[in-house]
């Protein structure tokens, strides 16, 4: 049985408008505090996080090998040897930009780097926003 009510009474199913509230309500408490936690968190890593460091490269060959070389910024150099299948595109002698770790040297890349939390950020705006609407919503639901 679903409902109590009088013999010989008409239970009426609740209205769309009554059950939105509820919805709402829980989509708010879901969606936006982990949303707006993740937004702080991405903001303390961009923060606090050392970010990468751009070096010019300069490829070498000699008897230890060939790779790349170059100076941090405390003017120290740094080798990272590749094989020749590796570096074939390039000659000895040519620059490119490296990327490395401030606290690390010895990890680098070429490629340029993906900025810190970047998924945390689309997550917490995304999260946020749909946390946001729904607080919004909730509170105008009433008036109608």
């Amino acid at each position: 049985m679903l409902g109590v009510g009088t013999p010989g009474s008409i239970i009426a199913m609740p209205t769309a408008l009554e059950m939105a509230g509820p919805i709402l309500e829980m989509m708010t408490w879901l969606c936006l505090p982990p949303g707006l936690a993740l937004l702080f968190y991405s903001g303390i890593l961009r923060r606090f996080v050392h970010p990468w460091n751009i070096a010019e490269a300069v490829v070498y060959a000699d008897a230890t090998g060939t790779g790349f070389r170059w100076f941090d910024r405390k003017y120290q150099v740094h080798h990272a040897p590749m094989s020749p299948h590796d570096i074939k595109d390039l000659a000895v002698g040519d620059t490119l930009p490296i990327y490395y770790h401030p606290k690390r040297p010895t990890q680098w890349q070429t490629a340029a780097p993906e900025p810190v939390g970047r998924t945390a950020v689309v997550l917490g705006r995304v999260l946020a926003g749909i946390g946001a609407v729904a607080l919004v919503a909730g509170f105008l639901l009433p008036m109608f």
